[in-house]
Order: C-alpha cells, then structure tokens, then sequence
C-alpha cells in the first residue's frame, strides 16, 4: 500500500468488546424499551436500543470509530437470507435499490452487485426520519468491473436524491457529500451541488496499481459537523475486521463553506454552504434535504463487487 499523509493510529476494540455483540444482536429481537417508547411507534425500526448504546462494536464485530447517539438512527444490512432483487429490498423496506440500472442477489451475509449503475439508497420508507452525523460502515470486493476510474466504493451522505435521476427533477435534493475508493486507486470526496455537477477534493493515492482485487476491504465514511465545518473522514481495514478491524485515517477535509461547490442547484443557492446535519436546508425542495444514505458504483459486470457487514449509525459528536 502507498503511503498516505494523515495517517493516526489504528483503532482497536477495546478488552471485553467482542462480549457486547451478542447483547447488541440480542437486542435487535428485544421490544425497545425506555425512552424509545415516547416516540412514534414507526421510530423502533432501525432505532438504536440500550445495548447497542454502550457497545464498542456493531453486530459483525467490527469496531466503532465513534460513539454511538443515545435514541439514534442505525442501520445494519440483513444480507443472510437467499433472495435476489432489482428493487426494494423485500426482507428490508430500508434498502432501496430501485434507482439506477443493476441486480442484487443477498445470501451468506453478502451482497453481489452487478450492472451498469447500482444504486442503493438506505432511507427511512415512511419519510419521517433523517440522518444526522453518520459512522458509514461497509466491506467490498472487487472482482470484476469495466474498470471505470472514478467508479468503485463510494458512499454518499447529508443527501435525499430520491426523486431525481439523470438530472431530472427536483436538484437541490442532490446535494450530499461523498466518500470514495476508487478503482484506480485513488481516495477523495466529492460534493455534488446539483446533479450531475460534482466537485473533488482531497485526493489521496492509496493503491498504485489500483483497488485490489478478489480481497475485502472495510471502508468507513464519517461526517460530522463540528465548530469549524462539516468534517470528511475516510478510514481503510484491510485485515477483514480482525478483532474489531485495523483502522487507518486514509483521507480527510473540512468543507468550512469557503471553497467546495461550484454550480448552485437553484438561483440565489451558494453551491459553498456546507451541507449540515440541520432537518432543513435552503432550496431543498422536499423539506427532507438528509432523507437518503446511498452507495454506488458504475460498470460492474454480473456479480462483479461484493458487500458485507454493512451499517450506518447515528453518532455522537
């Protein structure tokens, strides 16, 4: 691997941790109880339990870069039942796949994708929730693809994008900032301000021959807004989450809304303004500006890249 600037320590579950894993699955099976229970009952889905507040790792064992937001949005890719689809998910309304152009086919805990566009949106199906800071969790590997540069792993946060494909509809929803390893093997960030118009930053080589094929890579995106702007963290696990993962910080930036965006997505929209966790933004149309957690890709042949252990989880800044 290409030596990258940055870089900090790597992260590791801390003693006892793999412990909490079994209760935080438990869990998933448990009534929510608490405070939980004040909220609208639609909220339990996906909605972070006791357990899953103090763990340190999530249900594959993969360990928490951040902690985790005490009533928050967290979901966990459910992978292990033998279905394939081109759509919704039919064993979990969450994952949205019908956008784009690409088939899924989910068993064993993994994911194969393949086609010219996968497109695969995690979002509340009811439309009531949004994401807020996020710890994006997601293993992939390449195996075989067209070999588009730009393309790869990417994912996509502070988005909605629900209601517009090839630059029709509604675009100041197509804002949201992007985390990617691609397959030339490059790392950066992209912010798209108004679809198709995107703008990278930060671009880091992590593999001189390009992504690596046939091994699986952990990849987080983080994005939290902080006193100084909405911060960028790209992290890389390439050991296949052994003992919670060896984490390393391969890119990050700050979108402090001087610099990053150019094409506005309506008149009188500033394509700068860093795209906070607010419920609201100026010029979105739907009200919903961080309805939408999606990943994506492009070029890939018929079973071509695989997903596991996937998550999102709500964190605490």
């Amino acid at each position: 691997m290409t030596t990258r600037p940055g870089r900090r320590p790597p992260v590791r579950v801390v003693a006892g941790a793999v412990a909490l894993v079994a209760a935080a699955a438990l869990s998933l099976a448990t009534p929510i109880s608490g405070s939980i229970l004040t909220r609208d009952p639609t909220w339990q889905v996906n909605q972070v339990t006791p357990a899953q507040m103090e763990a340190t790792v999530d249900e594959f064992g993969v360990a928490y870069l951040h902690p985790t937001l005490r009533d928050g949005t967290y979901w966990v890719a459910q992978w292990d039942a033998p279905r394939s689809f081109d759509g919704v998910d039919p064993q979990d309304a969450w994952f949205d796949a019908d956008h784009g152009s690409a088939t899924y086919e989910a068993g064993g805990g993994e994911l194969r994708i393949g086609g010219d566009l996968p497109r695969m949106y995690v979002h509340d199906p009811q439309r009531l929730r949004q994401w807020r800071d996020v710890e994006v969790t997601m293993y992939v590997k390449r195996l075989a693809d067209a070999g588009i540069p730009f393309a790869g792993f990417t994912a996509v946060a502070r988005a909605n994008h629900l209601r517009t494909e090839e630059g029709r509809g509604d675009l100041c929803d197509t804002r949201g900032y992007g985390g990617r390893l691609r397959f030339d093997g490059h790392a950066d960030f992209e912010k798209e301000t108004a679809h198709p118009h995107n703008e990278a930053h930060s671009n880091r080589l992590i593999y001189a021959g390009g992504m690596p094929k046939d091994v699986w890579l952990g990849v987080k995106f983080v994005v939290v807004d902080q006193a100084d702007g909405v911060h960028l963290e790209l992290w890389l696990d390439e050991d296949d989450g052994r003992d919670g993962g060896d984490w390393e910080l391969v890119d990050e930036m700050v979108d402090d809304g001087g610099f990053f965006g150019r094409v506005p997505c309506a008149p009188g929209i500033d394509p700068t303004m860093p795209l906070t966790s607010s419920p609201s933004r100026a010029g979105s149309e739907s009200g919903l500006p961080n309805l939408s957690v999606y990943f994506r890709s492009d070029g890939i042949a018929p079973g071509g890249l695989l997903y596991k252990w996937g998550s999102i989880r709500e964190i605490a800044s």
